[in-house]
C-alpha cells in the first residue's frame, strides 16, 4: 500500500513537471503573425473574369497576394472604371457582372479581401455628381461586396472594422451623401462610430486606417483626377486619427507612390493603373513580436494589342490594353522592394518607427 501511494506521488510529480515544462511551448504556439497585402486602384478599369490576354499575369500577381498576405488583402477603392450613369438598373446589371468577377477571383483562391469604396465605386466623378446614381452604386456595393456589416448605419458594408490579434484595421467611406451630389469627406456619423471603435480597441498594438482619398498633400499623381479629402489635415477625420495615435493611413486615387509622415501618422498613397501604366506596385505588411512591418514592392509589365472596349464615356484610346505581360526582368527577378517601414510598440504606448528605407526615408517623404 505504501509503495503504491509512493508510485502515485512520483507519477503526479512527474506529470506536474512535464506540464510546467510544456507551458512555455504552448504559450509560444498561441503567438501568431498577421500578414496582409494592400493594392488600391486595382483595376480601375472594367476588367472581366476571365479577361483574355490578362490571366497569366493576373495569376502571377494573385499568387503573390495569396502567399505574402494570407490573412487578408486591403483594397482602398477603384476596383473598376464603372462609368455607368444611365439609371439604377444599368448600375445593378453592370456591377453584378464586373464586381462579381472581381469577387470571384478572391473566392476561387479562398482569399479574404477588404475593399474601401473609391470614387469609381460611385461611378467616378460623374457618378458622384448625381445623387441618384451615387446612391444606386452605394446600394449595390453594400449588397454585393460582402464586407463586414459592423459600421455606422448610413454606411453599412462600406465602412467597417476588423480586429485580428494585435492589429485593428478600420475601413472608411470617404464619400458622403450630400443630396444632389456626394461630398469628398467623412461625415459625423462615421466619425462618431470610428471614435467608439478606436476607444473600444485601445488595447490593439497597431492601428491601420484605409480610405480612398489622401488627406496630406502634396501627392504625386498620374492618369488621375487627383482628388483629395476635403479639409485635409484640418479635417475632423485627421484630428481624430491624431488623437487616437493611428499608425498608418493607406489610400489610393493618384496611381503613384507618395509617403508622408505627419503628426505621428504615416500616410501611404500607392497603387497604379493596370492596363495603362507599366510600373505597378503593391504593399505587404506583417504584425508580430511587437512590430508592424510595411514593405512597398514594384514591378514592371508591358502591353500589346488594341484596347478593351467596354468603357463608356471614354475616348477610343483612353482604355486598357488587350494584353498584359511581365517584362523579362520581372519574370527573372520578381518584384523589387522599394520601401520598408518598421514601427515598434513601446511600453509608453506611443509607437515609433525604427526602420525607414526607400520611400519611407526622410529624403523621400512627400516626393
Amino acid at each position: 500500500m505504501k509503495i503504491t501511494k509512493l508510485l502515485r506521488l512520483l507519477i503526479t510529480l512527474a506529470l506536474a513537471t512535464v506540464c510546467c515544462v510544456a507551458l512555455p511551448a504552448a504559450a509560444d504556439e498561441t503567438t501568431s503573425e498577421v500578414r496582409f497585402t494592400s493594392v488600391p486602384d486595382i483595376f480601375n478599369w472594367n476588367i472581366s473574369n476571365p479577361q483574355p490576354g490578362w490571366e497569366e499575369t493576373l495569376d502571377w500577381f494573385f499568387d503573390r497576394l495569396e502567399d505574402e498576405g494570407p490573412d487578408f488583402t486591403l483594397v482602398a477603392g477603384d476596383i473598376m472604371d464603372a462609368r455607368w450613369w444611365d439609371d439604377a438598373e444599368q448600375v445593378r446589371r453592370k456591377t453584378e457582372e464586373y464586381w462579381g468577377g472581381f469577387n470571384k477571383r478572391f473566392k476561387d483562391r479562398d482569399m479574404t479581401v477588404y475593399v474601401a469604396p473609391g470614387d469609381h465605386e460611385y461611378g467616378d466623378d460623374g457618378g458622384l455628381a448625381r445623387g441618384d446614381i451615387a446612391r444606386a452604386f452605394a446600394h449595390e456595393f453594400t449588397r454585393q461586396m460582402g464586407m463586414p456589416r459592423n459600421g455606422p448605419e448610413n454606411h453599412i458594408g462600406r465602412s467597417f472594422f476588423v480586429r485580428q490579434d494585435n492589429l485593428l484595421v478600420i475601413t472608411l467611406d470617404t464619400f458622403e451623401d450630400a443630396g444632389k451630389r456626394f461630398a469628398y469627406t467623412v461625415g459625423d456619423e462615421q466619425l462618431q462610430w470610428m471614435d467608439k471603435v478606436l476607444t473600444d480597441h485601445k488595447d490593439a498594438e497597431f492601428v491601420i486606417v484605409q480610405g480612398h482619398l489622401p488627406i496630406v498633400g502634396p501627392v504625386r499623381s498620374k492618369n488621375s483626377s487627383a482628388s483629395m479629402l476635403k479639409g485635409g489635415t484640418n479635417s475632423k477625420l485627421w484630428k481624430l486619427m491624431v488623437k487616437h495615435q493611428v499608425d498608418a493611413y493607406l489610400c489610393g486615387e493618384h496611381h503613384r507612390v507618395t509617403v508622408h509622415h505627419q503628426d505621428g501618422i504615416w500616410q501611404i498613397v500607392h497603387g497604379a493603373l493596370w492596363g495603362t501604366q507599366t510600373d505597378l506596385n503593391y504593399m505587404r505588411g506583417a504584425v508580430s513580436d511587437g512590430k508592424l512591418t510595411l514593405e512597398l514592392l514594384e514591378f514592371n509589365v508591358q502591353y500589346s494589342g488594341g484596347h478593351i472596349g467596354d468603357h463608356p464615356h471614354r475616348g477610343a484610346k483612353n482604355k486598357p490594353r488587350e494584353n498584359v505581360s511581365l517584362t523579362d526582368k520581372t519574370k527573372a527577378d520578381g518584384p523589387r522592394v522599394t520601401g520598408k517601414l518598421v514601427i515598434e510598440s513601446t511600453a509608453a504606448g506611443k509607437n515609433k518607427a525604427t526602420t525607414t528605407d526607400g520611400w519611407f526615408s526622410k529624403d523621400k517623404l512627400g516626393k
